[in-house]
């Protein structure tokens, strides 16, 4: 018998004690079993290890349940805290790029009006309309942006101590 229907076998008996199997694997499997000395010695020893874990039983110090517990409950929350802080900047990232890109439409007329008032060439024109009004608010959204790397980078590196 190939080594792929045995790995096959010993998959359908580990799953088969976890989460189950559908019935046509359930009954492949038990063809299998019966035919098979090696896999079937692999489900009954799984079996009694399964059940012998079922009767083990250990005391717990309380206190340990009440601190793991507080652990769980305090990184949860900074997780949390952490979320809202990133959907913070995204928000803000968000909002920059849109009063920049709504700005610059209606400012544009304004601007063109004083080029033409200052009888600038189109060049000047386009230079001094990208420093004096995309740039800062470009600026902004990527600060906004550098401080949301900052801040994942600060999170992995304390997940890492």
């Amino acid at each position: 018998m190939s080594a792929d229907l045995h790995a096959q076998a010993r998959e359908f008996v580990d799953r088969n004690q976890s989460s189950g199997l559908s019935t046509a694997e359930q009954a492949w499997l038990e063809d299998h079993l019966r035919h098979c000395a090696q896999c079937n010695g692999y489900s009954e020893l799984t079996a009694r290890t399964i059940q012998g874990l079922g009767s083990f039983s250990f005391s717990v110090d309380p206190g340990l349940v009440a601190r793991t517990q507080e652990a769980l409950t305090r990184r949860a929350q900074e997780m949390e805290a952490k979320r809202s802080r990133y959907r913070m900047y995204l928000r803000g990232f968000a909002l920059a790029c849109l009063f920049t890109m709504m700005g610059s439409v209606l400012a544009w007329q304004g601007w063109a009006w004083v080029a033409q008032r200052m009888q600038l060439v189109p060049w000047e024109s386009q230079l001094g309309f990208s420093l004096f009004w995309v740039l800062p608010s470009a600026t902004v959204a990527m600060l906004l942006l550098v401080g949301l790397a900052l801040e994942r980078s600060r999170i992995n590196e304390r997940s890492l101590v």
